[in-house]
């Protein structure tokens, strides 16, 4: 005889929970209330006479049976879906626009986007860039990441991530100009200098004014990465705009240092719209996490 199978919602809270390690997070996830997932969790406990949690002060941990037993709910809610989409449509998707610069989308976003969506297929991300920004009114802007210097007038603004600078450079500016040993091998190199983060190369380069004979400007971090990959210049970019690129060996750091930057990246929210949708609560818990697993490039240093 078939073996009673737990109520649908009970598994549901059991996966969400499970997959943020929060009850808490679980509840703004399924539009519950905390309370109500516990219960449904407790629920499930009671129908198979086990545990599947450990309740920790500040999060929750899956028992050794819990561990076992969610892959085998992933694969069946999976499987579930996707019939469901099969015979009857596709399931309603949340859409969340993202409106950032194109640097911080291209790296900083991009390598890992398909972490976020994996973890909330419900929610149909839009990413929008300089290019499209201006068409977009501010109603259809769920999250605005800015990198700049706070306060802007005449919105919320809150601080996402501080930033540090680092030089990179290319294998052709070894080939030409030899290794870095100190920054002052840097100051009659030819450079990269991106608008915005004129008051680096100061700091690198205290004792030195003149700029060297062969500088582009360009106005963005990204551009000034890929001429760094490509040509014998060296160039002065966020830390983490470059962690992609340095761990796949398409640059390398010219020094250990980083520098701390005047500009960070803030969240802005218009004035009349104070509270994020559940969906940019999800992004930005993500964001916070990924901030938190990421290992920096290189020593802060001032």
């Amino acid at each position: 005889m078939r073996a009673p199978l737990p109520p649908l919602a009970c598994v549901q809270a059991f996966e969400s929970a499970a997959r943020l390690e929060s009850f808490a997070a679980a509840a703004e996830e399924l539009h519950l209330s905390p309370a109500t997932v516990s219960q449904r969790i407790r629920t499930l406990e009671t129908h198979f006479g086990v545990r599947l949690f450990e309740r920790l002060p500040r999060s929750v941990q899956l028992t050794e049976l819990g561990r076992a037993y969610l892959p085998a709910v992933r694969e069946s809610l999976a499987d579930l879906a996707g019939a469901t989409s099969g015979l009857f449509g596709p399931v309603r998707r949340e859409q969340l626009t993202v409106r950032t610069q194109i640097s911080y989308a291209t790296t900083w976003l991009a390598p890992q986007i398909d972490e976020f969506q994996q973890a909330h297929p419900d929610i149909e991300l839009r990413l929008v860039c300089a290019v499209w920004s201006e068409a977009l009114t501010p109603g259809e802007v769920d999250i605005d990441i800015h990198q700049g210097r706070a306060p802007w007038s005449g919105v919320n603004s809150e601080l996402l991530h501080h930033d540090n600078a680092v030089v990179i450079h290319g294998q052709a500016h070894l080939a030409r100009h030899g290794p870095v040993t100190s920054a002052t091998d840097l100051a009659s190199r030819p450079r990269v200098q991106v608008l915005g983060f004129d008051d680096v190369w100061p700091r690198i380069l205290p004792d030195t004014t003149a700029v060297p004979e062969h500088t582009i400007t360009v106005d963005t971090a990204v551009t000034a990465l890929e001429i760094a990959a490509n040509t014998d210049a060296c160039a002065v970019i966020p830390e983490r705009f470059a962690r992609t690129a340095v761990r796949a060996g398409r640059v390398q750091l010219a020094l250990k240092h980083a520098w701390p930057m005047r500009q960070a990246h803030y969240l802005l929210r218009p004035l009349e719209a104070p509270h994020h949708t559940a969906q940019a609560r999800a992004f930005l818990r993500w964001l916070t996490d990924l901030e938190a697993r990421s290992t920096p490039l290189g020593d802060a240093t001032e």
